[in-house]
């Protein structure tokens, strides 16, 4: 009887580790391409490993995880997406844990340095042509000049 149970607790104990084991080789190529987005967008500012990191990490808790990435993106690569998505992330930073999108009127919550820094990247996103910074400006009642 002992001999039994012993056997199915190996059995589940056995069934178990192959279980965790397969999930962490399921889950390594993600994290391998995660770093290589990571990696493509700080060498040489490629736009579409950007996009699948800022994809990847959208409903996520660690949302704030591109924020450097989208930094550099404005900032060495003139890329006007990356500017509005400061902006996305910087609001994100004032509002209720598992919120999904951004309440503009949280702008009104940033202190005074807050907002001058995403002003300053929605104004170069608008020259930049990028439609979202502009309908930002525009929602917030602020000149893109």
């Amino acid at each position: 009887m002992k001999i039994k149970h012993l056997n199915k607790t190996a059995l589940i104990l056995f069934l178990f580790f192959i279980c965790c084991s397969k999930e962490k080789e399921q889950n390594k190529p993600k994290d391998i391409s995660i770093e290589k987005y990571k990696k493509e967008i700080l060498m040489n500012g490629n736009i579409d490993a950007y996009k699948q990191l800022t994809l990847y990490y959208l409903n996520s808790p660690f949302r704030n995880e591109t924020l450097p990435y989208s930094i550099v993106m404005a900032d060495k690569y003139n890329n006007g997406d990356a500017c509005h998505e400061i902006f996305v992330q910087i609001i994100g930073l004032k509002q209720a844990p598992g919120t999904q999108h951004y309440d503009l009127s949280l702008f009104n919550k940033l202190n005074k340095g807050e907002k001058e820094y995403v002003l300053f990247y929605l104004k170069k996103g608008a020259k930049l042509k990028d439609i979202g910074c502009i309908v930002a400006l525009r929602d917030l009642g602020i000149s893109d000049k």
